[in-house]
């Protein structure tokens, strides 16, 4: 399986607009080439070979690329926006459930997984979940012996992640276990 990254996709208004064409027409171009996007497709020379999966891929505020729609036909993606990538020597049967949501990495033209989010709680749902495991006055409790900021962190709080260095120290100070903390997070995102 090989990775071509046919770059950066922006919207543009050709000028002057073409006479056959109605109002509304979106159109995309190359960052780097200027080759309009239909002019891709439909030119004398295709940009993709027609049996290569077109994927688009959309940047993430942390500069890693997700990988949107995966289709063999190209008529399926628009990369307006985004990022352009074929992939030649697909054998899978489903491009979209292959490729689809996945982290592209252009740096080592690579396609893996995202890195699993820690999950996170609101201040409600994590202190309805300890009052359920009657934690709730021994983490009270061991709060009121922490510095400053510690307890400005709890007190004060928007969201509680699990692998929070706060919620890990609590954790271990009333005795739970990682298993026993995971359990306490599934039960405060059901609140």
């Amino acid at each position: 399986m090989n990775i071509i990254n046919h770059g950066t996709w922006t919207r543009y208004e050709p000028d002057p607009y073409p006479a056959d064409l109605p109002p509304g027409v979106i159109f995309a171009k190359n960052d780097a080439t200027g080759q309009d996007w239909y002019d891709a497709l439909y030119g004398e020379t295709p940009l993709c070979a027609a049996d290569s999966v077109k994927v688009t891929a959309t940047k993430e505020a942390d500069g890693s690329w997700r990988l949107q729609a995966a289709n063999k036909d190209a008529t399926k993606v628009f990369p307006i926006g985004g990022l352009l990538l074929e992939i030649t020597g697909y054998t899978g049967a489903d491009p979209q459930a292959d490729f689809g949501q996945k982290r592209y990495d252009p740096a080592s033209n690579a396609i893996g997984a995202f890195p699993a989010r820690a999950r996170s709680a609101s201040p409600r749902q994590i202190r309805l979940a300890i009052n359920q495991f009657g934690l709730r006055t021994q983490v009270e409790d061991w709060v009121k012996t922490q510095d400053q900021d510690t307890q400005d962190n709890w007190n004060y709080a928007t969201e509680f992640v699990e692998d929070n260095p706060l919620i890990v120290a609590c954790v271990a100070a009333v005795g739970k276990t990682e298993a026993e903390k995971t359990a306490l997070f599934d039960l405060a995102l059901t609140f």
